[in-house]
This record gives C-alpha cells, structure tokens and sequence, in this order.
C-alpha cells in the first residue's frame, strides 16, 4: 500500500475513511506469543535455529544436504499457517545476506508460494537485480548515497564489483562482509544463544501528552523497574544512566523540546531502588513545566560484570545486600504470579501515562477472558 514505517497515522485517515485500512494498536503480549508458537513449529523441522527478532529468525540448513529445500520450505509455511494463522515468507541462500534478499523477493515476486530459494548462480542474479542497493541488508543511507553516486543501484551492481580491496578501502569491513554474503560466501556466524546486552532502553509515548510532572515520573519509574531485572538476569551492573524526555514532532503550538541528561554512577548498580533514585534526579534536571511532554524514556549502558563490582570504604554492605535480596525477590514474584505485581510506590497506580490502545485486538492466546468463542450448531 505505500504505507512507510513511522508514518503518522493521522496521514492515514483518508485510507481508513475510504475502507482500504484496517488498523490496531500494539499488542505486544500477542506478538510476543505468536512469535514463540512460530519459533517453536520452525525448531520441530529446523533445530538449529537463531531468533534474531521478535519477526524473523535464521536457520542453518547445511545438515539437510539431501533433502529438497524449498519442498521443505513450502511445507514449514503451511504448517505455520495452519497452526498459527499467520502468514510467513522463507528465504533460502548461501549466506545470511543472501537468505534475506530471497526472503524479500519471495514476498514482493512470489506471494502465492512465500518462499524462494537461491540455489544457482541464475536464482541469484534475478534476486540481486530486483533489489535496489539502499534496501540490502547491512547497507545504510550514507552508504547507498555513495554507492549510488559511483553507479551501483541494485544489489547486482555492488556484487558485481570485481575488486575486495575497492570495496574495503571504501565502504570498510562492513561493506566488505555484505559483498562477500551477496556473492555466496558466508562470513556472518550464527548466534544461537543472545548476546549480552550492552545496553537497554525502555520508554513509551503516553496515550496523551502532558506536562504533569506526576504521570510523568510515574512513567519513568514503570520503565526503570522495568529495566532493572534484565541487568540482574544477566548478571551486570549499570555504569551510566541517561533520561530522555520530548514533545510530540508534529507539535505546532509550542516549540519542540527534547532533553536528555546523563549520569555516571560512582558505584555501578543493579539494584532498583537505587536506579530509581539516579533515574528521578536526572528527570528533575530537565523537566521543565509547561510543555506538552509526549515520550519519557530510560537508556543503561556501560556495563560491568556483577562479579567485578567496586566498593567504597564506607558502604554499608549488609543495607547494599538487603536491597539486593529485596530486588530480586520482587523478580520471582513477579515472574511467577504477574507482571509489576509488586511494584515500587513510584510507580503509581492509575498509570494515566498509558497508551490508549482504543483499537486494541484480542489477546486469545494469553487471556482467558479473551479467548475465541465458537458457536457450533449440530444438524442431524
């Protein structure tokens, strides 16, 4: 339809008047449950398989050397929407890079099938000339502005380039790797098992925007205690904390205000109450009243080991492990009987900062007042 990611949808209303759109807010606890139903059908006939987002996932095909492909490919998919409802395209190739350009061609040249195999030298060039350079994997604007202005417009173009040491010496290790994947080597590992985070944000655009300094630090306080249990399950410790608060883009009564300040924290923590704390402070020094704030946000980074933790002469440690225990206890209550079941009082209860998801679809799968409801009428 033309629609662009990020798109403001008051952009869209026309469609939605004329009866082309059919729109619904974020439903992230659905998503997230098809997304691990759907991994799971794909494990049962792919094992070795990397989630790489809560939409795409990799699979490392080379022990099925006997086996046809794309047989197996059209069975995955069926099976998927079978089970799921939820229609998926597979792409097959050499490399990482290429799996994705198939993945892509199956979508945009065959619907019918979803999926596509690059198997030959023929299968490839068909996938690599109908994709413009800008949309390859691993190339990002500034790059594709200099690829374009040598003459390199699609994907063929860049893998056609006959010299590895022009590509390095101009768009770095970077473009070197993206030039070998297009040509069927694969230099792009499998990560099975996530990567450490080295750094996690969360933040939210309120369901209305506000300059009550209240709905505002309840919000943040949500977000923090939201974050703090991902450090403690991987075992680190927050070295730096940043708040970031903005107004809406599309504002036109008052000027836009974004603001973000950072602190580094003598003592990396993990520890909630103590995030919370710097997380408030921080908020305090850019806030200012009177404009119509649509998005706060919390962003952790520099991260150190929780075994490696410095400490200071004075710190009281037996207080440092109570609030520790306290954190963590929460964690387990939490993850057994609900999500924020204990909360710190910081975090409000009203929560007038959600979003308004007035369009929000049916959590069948992880709501039992939700659930589908089937009429049968039985006919003798």
């Amino acid at each position: 339809m033309g629609i662009k990611m990020g798109t403001p949808f008051f952009e869209l209303q026309k469609l939605v008047d004329d009866g082309k759109l059919w729109w619904r807010s974020s439903n992230y606890s659905l998503y997230q449950d098809m997304m691990r139903r759907i991994t799971h059908i794909v494990g049962e006939m792919w094992p070795e398989i990397e989630i790489y987002s809560i939409d795409e996932s990799f699979c490392d095909l080379t022990m099925f050397k006997t086996q046809d492909l794309g047989a197996m490919a059209i069975e995955l998919r069926r099976r998927i929407l079978q089970y799921t409802g939820v229609p998926v395209c597979v792409g097959i190739g050499p490399s990482r890079t290429l799996a994705k350009v198939a993945n892509r061609v199956a979508k945009k040249h065959f619907k019918d099938i979803g999926v596509y195999h690059i198997k030959d030298d023929t299968t490839r060039c068909f996938a690599l000339q109908n994709l413009s350079i800008e949309d390859v994997w691993g190339v990002g604007p500034k790059t594709a502005d200099k690829l374009i202005r040598i003459g390199v417009n699609t994907a063929w173009d860049f893998a056609e380039i006959k010299s590895y040491e022009y590509v390095q010496d101009r768009f770095t290790i970077t473009g070197l790797r993206t030039w070998y994947e297009l040509n069927g080597k694969s230099v792009l590992s499998m990560e099975y098992l996530p990567p450490e985070k080295k750094g996690i944000c969360t933040g939210r655009s309120f369901g209305q925007k506000t300059d009550d300094y209240r709905v505002i630090e309840d919000a943040l306080a949500a977000f923090v205690q939201n974050s703090a249990p991902k450090l403690r399950t991987q075992k680190t410790l927050c070295g730096q904390l940043q708040v970031f608060l903005m107004t809406s883009q599309f504002e036109v009564v008052h000027k836009l205000k974004s603001a973000a300040y950072s602190m580094d924290l003598a003592i990396p923590t993990n520890i909630t109450q103590e995030l919370l704390r710097y997380a408030i402070e921080c908020l305090n020094r850019i806030y200012r009243p009177g404009y119509p704030y649509q998005k706060v946000g919390v962003f952790m980074t520099k991260f150190t080991p929780e075994s490696a933790r410095q400490t200071y002469l004075m710190e009281d440690m037996a207080k440092r492990d109570k609030l520790l225990k306290i954190s963590k206890l929460a964690d387990k209550v939490n993850n057994q009987m609900g999500h924020n079941l204990l909360r710190f009082a910081a975090m409000g209860y009203e929560q007038a900062w959600k979003m308004r998801q007035g369009y929000l679809s049916k959590r069948y799968t992880t709501r039992v007042e939700e659930l589908l409801i089937v009429n049968l009428e039985f006919r003798k």
